[in-house]
């Protein structure tokens, strides 16, 4: 039992010892922290701002300036005149007060000369396309029209072709019935001979007037009446006119 009282005892001065060593250490260590956070900054970003108004808020960080003309190297006499482009340590970033913060500015006349650049190509380009998409629309236009002419013009070579074609059948049938017409009409016909009256066995006409008013004319070689005297072109037929 003693001895037990004893170790209780002896735990009891030891946690009151270590209670007090952790007791002083912590006021230590919340003033460290103190000067750490008074000796550093935020960087806060600057970027855009005018070259008076960041220079203002990075010095009243205890921190230091430098700034640079990023496009021509020029002096900077105005900083008003000034925009700040770039910042290096970057936003949110923690430094040593002291510490010095560079700057990359462009002269407002040239990022306004920029800007109206940047405008004008812009429409420029606003301008080209609209004007290469009336380019495109003519022409379409153009095509469609010259595709619609070609049709046309085939419909109406069609057409012709087909006209031409029936005028050409038409004519050449006509030509060909003419043909046929006149093949028929070459073709010498015999005439007719209407029989002669019989005549008398012992027929005599002493001229053709003779033979005409018998009803005999013309007569015919052979035939009872013919006589030589009566055929002067001795053609076989007698008082035939």
């Amino acid at each position: 039992m003693k001895k037990t009282l004893i170790l209780v005892v002896l735990a009891g001065l030891m946690l009151t010892g270590c209670g007090g060593k952790q007791e002083a250490a912590q006021p230590a260590e919340s003033a460290t922290a103190v000067a750490v956070a008074e000796e550093t900054a935020t960087v806060p970003g600057v970027v855009g701002l005018t070259l008076d108004v960041a220079t203002e808020q990075l010095e009243d960080l205890g921190l230091e300036v430098e700034a640079e003309d990023t496009v021509d190297g020029k002096s900077i006499i105005v900083k008003k005149n000034w925009q700040v482009v770039s910042q290096d340590p970057t936003d949110g970033a923690q430094v040593a007060k002291g510490s010095t913060v560079h700057l990359g500015v462009k002269n407002l006349d040239t990022i306004a000369a920029e800007k109206a650049a940047a405008e004008k190509a812009a429409a420029d380009k606003v301008a080209a396309e609209k004007a290469a998409a009336v380019k495109a629309a003519a022409a379409k236009a153009a095509a469609d029209k010259a595709a619609a002419d070609k049709v046309a013009a085939d419909k109406a070579a069609a057409d012709t072709a087909a006209a031409d074609k029936v005028a050409a059948d038409a004519a050449a049938a006509a030509e060909k019935l003419a043909a046929e017409q006149a093949a028929q009409q070459a073709v010498p016909q015999a005439p007719v001979q209407q029989a002669a009256p019989p005549a008398p066995a012992s027929a005599y006409y002493a001229n053709c007037a003779a033979a005409k008013a018998a009803g005999a004319a013309p007569l015919y070689a052979g035939q009872a009446g013919y006589s030589t005297s009566l055929d002067r072109d001795r053609d076989g037929v007698a008082c035939e006119s």
